[in-house]
Parts: structure tokens; C-alpha cells; sequence
């Protein structure tokens, strides 16, 4: 069983989303029930304090973090964007526009948005309900974490005082994407 966990721990550090259960199920050659014991385990094993990484458990998907206390010091190593600029633009349409639909976003970017925002929720940054015949965003208590805020009109009020701009109706989307890009990497560094 040992090796079934350093499979486990293995396929959480190398990927770059949360994995599924049964994708784990897969790559340790076990069921679901004995994944999520094992996966138990190493979360038990990570929220020790002498540990610089926490698993992440977003439904049925998991993956390791670097832990919140341990981000400032370390995120600049991190040789890649965390985030794309697609999925960064869902992500400021959903601040900007609160209880934007997914149709509205489609809309906006094209069908690639479906995917982003799949990724997103995988990742725990939004979440989606459904609506009619589409589903509407709203940003989750990992997104605010993820970006140091602890509310959407903190991050508005962010943006307004960098710019100037004093309504809502007066923000200009691609001026707002390009600073939450900014805040992105301002966040890794």
C-alpha cells in the first residue's frame, strides 16, 4: 500500500489541476474506496505544521498546494502563470458582472470559454448554478483567498482606486482584465 500512496502523492505534485478520483482510481490501480482512504491519509499526514504543502479537495478532484503562510516566499520560483490570460478574462467577466452566465461569456470569448470554465471550477475559483438553459458564475471563497481579497467589491474597490474610476459603469473591460492580469502576477511574486 505504501507504493500505491507515492503513486498518489506522485500524480498530485506533477499535475498542474486537480485530478479526479477516478483518474486516481486508474493510476494506482485501485478503487475509489481505497483512493479515498489513502487520500485521507496524506491529507492527515499534510496539515501538520512542519509541512510546506496541504491537499486541495475540490469535490471529487484533488491536488497539492503550496500552503497559504508559505506562498510570498516560494511563488516566485514558479516558472509558468499559474492561470492563462483566457482564464483570467473569465475570471475578471465574473468579478466585473456579478452573476454573469456562462452564455455571456461564450458570447464574449467563444466556445473555448466552456473549457476555461470547467478548469475553473475544477480549480474551485467559481462556481456554477444553473439557470434556464445555462448557468450562471460566482466566485467561491478559494478565489478570494487564491487573491488576497475577502470580498468581489474589495477587488472593484481595488481597481477604482488604481484608476480612478469611480462607477461600475465606467470601468472599461479590457482595462479591468489587463489589471487583474497585473494582480495575477503581482500575486506570485
Amino acid at each position: 500500500m505504501n507504493e500505491k500512496k507515492a503513486i498518489l502523492e506522485a500524480a498530485l505534485f506533477i499535475s498542474d489541476k486537480p485530478i479526479h478520483i477516478k483518474e486516481l482510481s486508474k493510476i494506482a490501480k485501485l478503487d475509489e474506496a481505497s483512493v479515498r482512504e489513502i487520500i485521507k491519509n496524506i491529507d492527515e499526514e499534510l496539515k501538520r505544521d512542519d509541512r510546506g504543502i496541504e491537499l486541495l479537495s475540490i469535490g471529487d478532484h484533488y491536488h497539492l498546494k503550496v500552503k497559504e503562510k508559505y506562498l510570498n516566499k516560494v511563488s516566485h520560483l514558479t516558472p509558468y502563470a499559474d492561470l492563462s490570460r483566457a482564464m483570467l478574462k473569465v475570471l475578471s467577466l465574473a468579478v466585473y458582472k456579478k452573476g454573469i452566465t456562462q452564455s455571456e461569456i461564450v458570447k464574449t470569448i467563444g466556445n473555448r470559454a466552456y473549457d476555461y470554465i470547467k478548469d475553473l471550477v475544477a480549480r474551485g475559483l467559481i462556481k456554477t448554478e444553473k439557470f434556464g438553459r445555462t448557468k450562471r458564475l460566482d466566485l467561491t471563497e478559494e478565489f478570494m483567498r487564491y487573491f488576497g481579497v475577502s470580498s468581489r467589491q474589495e477587488l472593484l474597490d481595488k481597481f477604482r482606486m488604481k484608476t480612478g474610476k469611480k462607477e461600475l459603469k465606467d470601468i472599461y473591460l479590457p482595462d479591468f482584465a489587463a489589471f487583474f492580469e497585473r494582480l495575477e502576477r503581482k500575486r506570485r511574486e
